[in-house]
């Protein structure tokens, strides 16, 4: 099973960056189940065996760039449309293809349909930051973060945004000691831990004065 999460990766120095690195399933398909008005997502009965399984099969076959997955993929989300997961990796197939509106399309749908998925946001993030709306991809990053305060690919993405896009390297700071501090994929972490060592340097070389005069 794909894990959901994926990072928007941005080297300093080669800037080389993809909408997402693989497509990716809003976790299974129960945590993907948006719960009625007034209910608990605990309530309500999770999708059977066999359709995970044919999920599974199916972001398979998307990753794996499968010329017909898209189509049957999207047969399966109309037939379910209470289920973000199908949402979610429809847009990042779109998005790898090249049509970013019809990403952000089905990216907001899947964030209609659930209200708690913080990987849709930071998805919906990763495509603002690629089109150059730096502050619409803040707001995506601060609202996945805002529902799942735990989701470090999210901190990771405004960290980076914080130090090459819009230059808080205070906030970019911040954003990836709290991405070590939840467990940060061990990929990154090694590089992660390098930048911190030098924002702490050029945070505290910068003035106070001239800190205190920046907005969030």
């Amino acid at each position: 099973m794909l894990q959901s999460g994926w990072i928007d990766v941005v080297r300093r120095t080669a800037l080389l960056v993809g909408c997402a690195s693989a497509l990716a399933a809003c976790g299974s398909l129960s945590s993907a189940v948006e719960a009625p008005s007034g209910a608990s997502t605990a309530s309500q009965a999770p999708p059977s065996p066999e359709l995970q399984v044919r999920y599974d099969a199916l972001v398979n076959r998307l990753q794996a760039g499968d010329a017909t997955a898209m189509t049957e993929m999207a047969t399966f989300s109309a037939a379910h449309p209470g289920l973000a997961g199908p949402l979610l990796n429809l847009g990042l197939a779109r998005a790898r293809a090249g049509d970013e509106v019809a990403a952000r399309t089905l990216l907001e749908r899947a964030s209609t349909v659930c209200s708690h998925c913080g990987s849709v946001w930071n998805e919906l993030g990763v495509l603002d930051r690629q089109q150059g709306r730096f502050a619409e991809a803040e707001r995506a990053y601060r609202r996945a973060i805002e529902l799942e305060p735990a989701y470090a690919a999210a901190y990771y993405n405004l960290a980076v945004l914080y130090e090459l896009y819009i230059p808080r390297p205070d906030l970019a700071l911040e954003n990836y000691e709290r991405y070590l501090q939840i467990g940060g994929a061990d990929n990154q972490g090694r590089d992660v831990e390098k930048w911190v060592v030098d924002l702490r340097r050029r945070v505290g070389a910068t003035p106070k004065s001239a800190r205190a005069g920046e907005t969030s």
